[in-house]
């Protein structure tokens, strides 16, 4: 039976910290704008710097808590908008405390600012545990909502995730295994293709910073240059365009498309191939059939040596 242990990582961490603080501000602006009653009464100012504290100790928490969770032994195998979601829900337990400090303990006892409503319970609570369980029932639907909200474009895979979750160990099935002779110079971006979409390559499109990275099994955005494909990949495929790298032994035809030609892959779908690449594709198109055809030729050899 193949055994095959997960594990996750943050994803790269220069990319998460800039989408969270790009989040955050936009967040800040937004409620800055609808100026939610939150109970106090206290100047702009203030108040801004009020949602600045909370929105930046939020995504803190729930960043950390997500990626916590994302490597927990018996949480590892959820697909990731559960972990999002859980992640949320986990985070409101931490947070609930720290968000009394920052609203009952630093804007109303410490600053002496005043509630808006004198009758709201958490205002007259003292820090304990009533207090903290009446922040963590206001705070948990608005906070897990924000979170899914502000994960959302990485759920769909427009952006890089905030966490990767990848696969190690033993595996006889070619689609969950690198090339030994390449697996160490792969692993700082395939380690980024999330597990489910499995190792079979089939195409890599560049998109800016970005890699659009397509496998027998689906398609993902991650981070990195087709220059990364190339040095990690060796002679498994080729770049046929300055956006586009494909797999050799997914290449399937090459086919005139107006006054140009594309490669037709395995998933059918049309690569353009640059005029001053088009030589070498049609040459590697060639080699691959002609390696298929002397593999099944020594096969054929082989079986029927083994019938005499």
């Amino acid at each position: 039976m193949t055994s095959i242990s997960s594990g996750a990582g943050l994803a790269n961490p220069s990319s998460v910290i800039r989408y969270l603080i790009g989040a955050g501000v936009a967040l800040w602006a937004l409620v800055i704008a609808l100026s939610p009653d939150v109970g106090i009464d206290a100047p702009w100012v203030w108040m801004a710097i009020f949602w600045a504290l909370q929105i930046g100790v939020g995504l803190t928490v729930l960043q950390l808590t997500l990626y916590l969770l994302s490597r927990a032994q018996n949480t590892v195998q959820w697909p990731l908008w559960l972990l999002v979601i859980g992640s949320g829900l986990l985070g409101s337990f931490v947070l609930a405390p720290l968000y009394w400090l920052i609203g009952e303990g630093l804007m109303l006892q410490t600053l002496g600012f005043a509630a808006t409503n004198d009758d709201d319970l958490d205002a007259t609570l003292a820090f304990g545990f009533s207090a903290v369980v009446h922040e963590f029932v206001d705070i948990v639907a608005p906070v897990t909502a924000a979170w899914l909200m502000v994960s959302w474009p990485r759920l769909q895979g427009l952006i890089p995730p905030l966490v990767e979750q990848y696969s190690s160990g033993n595996s006889d099935d070619p689609k969950d295994s690198l090339a030994p002779d390449h697996a160490a110079s792969a692993r700082s971006w395939r380690t980024a293709i999330p597990r489910e979409l499995g190792n079979e390559l089939i195409a890599v499109k560049s998109e800016l910073q970005y890699l659009r990275v397509f496998t027998a099994r689906g398609s993902a955005l991650i981070l990195g240059a087709l220059q990364e494909i190339e040095d990690a990949e060796g002679q498994t495929g080729m770049r046929v365009h300055r956006s586009w790298w494909v797999h050799a032994q997914h290449i399937h035809a090459v086919r005139k498309k107006g006054d140009a030609a594309v490669c037709v892959l395995s998933d059918g779908r049309e690569v353009p191939i640059s005029r001053r690449r088009k030589s070498d594709v049609l040459a590697t198109l060639e080699q691959t059939a002609n390696r298929d055809l002397t593999k099944g030729q020594l096969s054929e050899h082989s079986s029927q040596s083994q019938l005499n």
